[in-house]
């Protein structure tokens, strides 16, 4: 049978012809399906034209089921299983799944905030498989395209309403510099604007841009800082940075992870950048699946709860976003 002769019966009668082979009454079957007797009865005779059989006779002991009938009850029960477990929500355990999931973040965020969950996501899911790619500066539109299935990023100013998130936490721009640096010895309130524009600075900029939200927020006073080394890395900047003069600004979370790693001394910023939230983010074709909402919110759970511990490590203020 082609799809466009199956289009043209009405395939809820099964349900109602295997109520009625399994109660062998149209007053019983039609109380199990909560239709009313002439309904039932009224699509009995649908079956009966379809079938071109009678299926049921009636006798003093109720309805009984013709060669026919009785012949389509094992395949019809069989039927009606599979598509219940069709239409069933499908099941996810996370303590016997295999499935592989892509997440899309940037190596500080890997460092910082996803790899302290590791631990937690495998004791709950021991063959659960991880695979980390680098996330770009357009990460929506690769959720758009079929790319990984979470991100943790900072989302830009525009969010295609295809991609939902969820706010992780605010973080804000610090100062970070060698324990030797000559400013490092200066006491806090000594760390002037003039302080800091006065020294070298390197720039992490993923996308090749000149200007960052430091450079940014100092634009906008007229004023340019001296930027000696741009690269793409947020960890190999702090490798230079503990071996040279140069200052690094990194969001606050970042310097807190990486502080029991490298002789450090963090400064606040002399002046305002805007604060920013790192989100959580999946494209909608993710939204209802079992496995996905597993996922989501157990890292969601342990974000917010390692944000919470970095905040503790440092204190910024945060600035409406201009």
């Amino acid at each position: 049978m082609n799809l466009a002769d199956l289009a043209r019966h009405d395939l809820n009668a099964l349900v109602t012809l295997h109520a009625l082979l399994d109660s062998r009454s149209v007053t019983h079957a039609a109380q199990r399906l909560n239709l009313s007797q002439p309904a039932v009865s009224r699509t009995l005779s649908r079956l009966r034209q379809a079938f071109d059989d009678p299926l049921f006779v009636r006798t003093h002991r109720g309805l009984r089921p013709t060669a026919r009938a009785e012949a389509l009850g094992p395949p019809l029960e069989r039927l009606l299983q599979e598509l219940g477990a069709l239409l069933a929500p499908p099941a996810f355990d996370p303590a016997s799944t295999t499935r592989r999931f892509h997440i899309a973040s940037t190596d500080y965020g890997m460092h910082a905030f996803l790899a302290p969950q590791w631990q937690r996501l495998k004791q709950q899911a021991p063959h659960l498989r991880l695979e980390v790619q680098n996330g770009s500066e357009d990460v929506e539109q690769q959720l758009a395209e079929g790319g990984p299935e979470l991100a943790l990023c900072v989302p830009g100013e525009r969010v295609p309403a295809s991609v939902h998130g969820r706010e992780v936490g605010r973080d804000g721009f610090v100062c970070v510099m060698r324990e030797g640096h000559p400013l490092a010895q200066l006491p806090e309130d000594d760390f002037t604007l003039e302080a800091f524009l006065s020294a070298d600075h390197q720039l992490i900029s993923m996308g090749g841009d000149d200007r960052g939200a430091v450079d940014l927020a100092l634009a906008r006073q007229g004023l340019k800082r001296q930027v000696s080394l741009r690269q793409p890395h947020f960890l190999a900047a702090f490798s230079t940075t503990v071996g040279s003069d140069l200052l690094l600004c990194v969001p606050g979370c970042l310097a807190a992870s990486v502080a029991d790693h490298w002789p450090l001394a963090v400064r606040q910023l002399p002046l305002e950048v805007p604060s920013f939230a790192y989100w959580l983010v999946w494209h909608e074709r993710h939204q209802a699946d079992a496995g996905h909402r597993w996922l989501r919110q157990t890292l969601f759970d342990g974000l917010q709860a390692r944000h919470r511990t970095l905040g503790q490590g440092y204190q910024f203020n945060p600035t409406p976003r201009l």
